[in-house]
C-alpha cells in the first residue's frame, strides 16, 4: 500500500509540475488566461505523447470547490441592478441551445455518418461528464462521443481567450505587486462556508455541487459588498491548473490514431455550433444592449466550469456568464435523459420496421 501512495503522490507531482510549466511558458509569452490554457495544453500533450498520469478524484473535487470561491470574486454589488434584464437574454439562450445541438447533430449524422445515439450525445453542448455517463448507458460509440466533446472544449478554451480580448479591458490578472489581497483569515472563513455547504449540495446531488458551493459561499460576501479584495495567486494558479489538467487529462483515453481519424468531422461539427452561438449572440447583445464580449462567451457551446473561469480571467462579467451557463446546465442534466430515451427510442423503432 504504501508503494501504491508513494507512486500516486509522485504521479500528483508530476502532473502539477507539467501543468505549471505548460502555465508559465503561456504566462510568460502573455498569452490570455495563461495559467488555465497554457496548463491543458500542457497536460494533453502529455497526455497524447502516451504519459497517462492520474489525478486523485478527491483532488480534483477540492480543486472545483477551489475554483468556485475563485469565480465568486469576481461578482460585485453594480451587478446586482443589471440581474433584471437578463431573462430575456436566457430565453434566447434556451433557443440557441437547441439550434446547436440541432446543427450539430445534422453535421455528424448526415455529414459524418454516425449512428444515431453517437451523433446525439456528440451534439449536446455542456455538461461533458454527465453527458459521458448517460452515452456509456446507450450503444453510443464512446471513442468518438469523447473525441467531440474534449476537441470542443479544449478548441474553445484555447481559442476564445484570443477572439473576446478585444472585448476586454486587456487584463487578465486581477493580482499585482502592489494589489491588497484577500487574508488568509478571511480566506480560511469562505474555506470554513464551503465546507458546511458541500454535504448540503452533495447530499441533495446538486450537479456540479462542488464548484456551486465555492460560488454561493464567496459570490454571495462579494456580491453584497462584504468583500472586495482580490485572492491571492497562491491561492488562485493552483485551482486554474487543476482546471488545465482535468481537461487536458481527457486525452488520456484517446489514441492519436483516433484522434487524427475522427477530428476532421468533429471540428466541421464544432465550427457549425460555434457559428450558431456566435450570430445568436450577436443578435442578443444587439437588441439588449449588452456588452457583445460576455454574451460571446455566455452562449459559447463550452463546458460550465471552464466558460465561467475564462470569464473571470478575461474580465468578463462572471455573474452574466456563470447565470447563463448554469442554466443551461441544469437544463441540459434535467432534460437529457428523457430527450434522448426519447429520441433513442423513436430512433430503433424506425430501425425495426426498415430492417425487421
Amino acid at each position: 500500500m504504501g508503494k501504491g501512495f508513494g507512486t500516486k503522490v509522485l504521479h500528483v507531482i508530476g502532473l502539477y509540475l507539467i501543468a505549471m510549466a505548460g502555465g508559465a511558458l503561456a504566462h510568460w509569452v502573455q498569452f490570455p488566461a495563461a495559467w488555465l490554457t497554457g496548463s491543458l495544453l500542457a497536460v494533453a500533450i502529455t497526455s497524447l505523447a502516451g504519459v497517462h498520469l492520474n489525478l486523485p478524484t478527491l483532488l480534483r473535487d477540492l480543486g472545483f470547490a477551489q475554483v468556485g470561491l475563485i469565480l465568486g470574486s469576481g461578482f460585485s454589488p453594480e451587478m446586482l441592478h443589471a440581474i433584471a434584464a437578463w431573462p430575456l437574454s436566457i430565453l434566447m439562450l434556451a433557443v440557441t441551445v437547441v439550434v446547436i445541438a440541432a446543427s450539430a447533430y445534422w453535421v455528424l449524422r448526415k455529414v459524418g455518418g454516425w449512428d444515431h445515439a453517437t451523433a446525439l450525445f456528440s451534439s449536446l453542448p455542456g455538461a461533458l461528464s454527465y453527458i459521458m455517463v448517460i452515452a456509456e448507458e446507450s450503444k453510443a460509440d464512446m471513442t468518438r462521443v469523447a473525441i467531440a466533446q474534449s476537441l470542443r472544449v479544449f478548441v474553445l478554451v484555447s481559442i476564445l481567450p484570443i477572439i473576446l480580448m478585444p472585448f476586454t479591458d486587456g487584463v487578465t490578472s486581477r493580482v499585482t505587486a502592489d494589489t491588497v489581497t484577500l487574508d488568509v483569515l478571511h480566506l480560511a472563513m469562505m474555506v470554513a462556508g464551503v465546507a458546511l455547504l458541500v454535504p448540503i449540495m452533495l447530499r441533495l446531488r446538486v450537479p456540479s455541487g462542488l464548484m456551486l458551493s465555492g460560488i454561493a459561499v464567496s459570490g454571495t460576501l462579494y456580491l453584497t459588498g462584504f468583500y472586495h479584495e482580490p485572492f491571492p495567486n497562491w491561492f488562485t494558479i493552483p485551482g486554474y491548473l487543476t482546471v488545465g489538467i482535468n481537461i487536458g487529462g481527457r486525452f488520456a483515453a484517446i489514441s492519436v490514431r483516433d484522434l487524427v481519424r475522427l477530428s476532421g468531422i468533429s471540428m466541421l461539427s464544432l465550427m457549425v455550433s460555434a457559428g450558431v452561438s456566435g450570430a445568436a449572440a450577436v443578435l442578443c447583445a444587439t437588441l439588449l444592449d449588452f456588452p457583445m464580449g460576455q454574451v460571446i462567451l455566455a452562449f459559447a457551446p463550452g463546458g460550465f466550469d471552464t466558460m465561467v473561469l475564462l470569464s473571470f480571467l478575461i474580465n468578463l462579467n462572471p455573474a452574466y456568464v456563470t447565470g447563463h451557463h448554469l442554466v443551461r446546465y441544469l437544463g441540459l442534466v434535467l432534460l437529457t435523459p428523457m430527450i434522448t430515451s426519447r429520441l433513442t427510442r423513436s430512433k430503433r423503432a424506425k430501425d425495426d420496421r426498415i430492417h425487421p
